[in-house]
């Protein structure tokens, strides 16, 4: 009986003692806006991963995949309406900006909210 408790206690610690301290993927939402539009980024550091949910309160769907980033700031690269686009956000100026690789393309700024965390994982 005894050694059945010290067993079941051993495997607990154990488990506990090997479980990721950062293993979490928290997701932050972040609300941007400039004179012509406003809109809502989702994103994930740990799953290098950002994607606009709306655009004017219109709900849309565009994935974005993390490069380089920092505590504060990162780098990303998608396609919006087929042309690559490139988007870079810093924490420290709450400032996101979309800039296309086109002629056809146009450029982007946005005055951002600070992110807030929507799940935690």
């Amino acid at each position: 009986m005894l050694f059945k408790f010290f067993l079941k206690f051993t495997i607990v610690i154990i488990v506990i003692a090997f479980i990721p301290k950062n293993s979490n993927a928290n997701i932050y939402q972040l609300s941007c806006k400039n004179k012509k539009n406003t809109t809502v980024w989702v994103y994930s550091k740990k799953r290098k991963q950002i994607i606009l949910t709306k655009i004017n309160n219109s709900k849309t769907k565009v994935n974005f995949k993390m490069g380089k980033q920092t505590p504060s700031s990162f780098s990303s690269v998608g396609s919006i309406g087929g042309l690559q686009t490139n988007l870079t956000y810093s924490q420290n100026s709450n400032e996101l900006a979309l800039l296309q690789k086109s002629l056809r393309g146009s450029n982007q700024f946005y005055k951002c909210a600070k992110p807030k965390l929507v799940k935690e994982e």
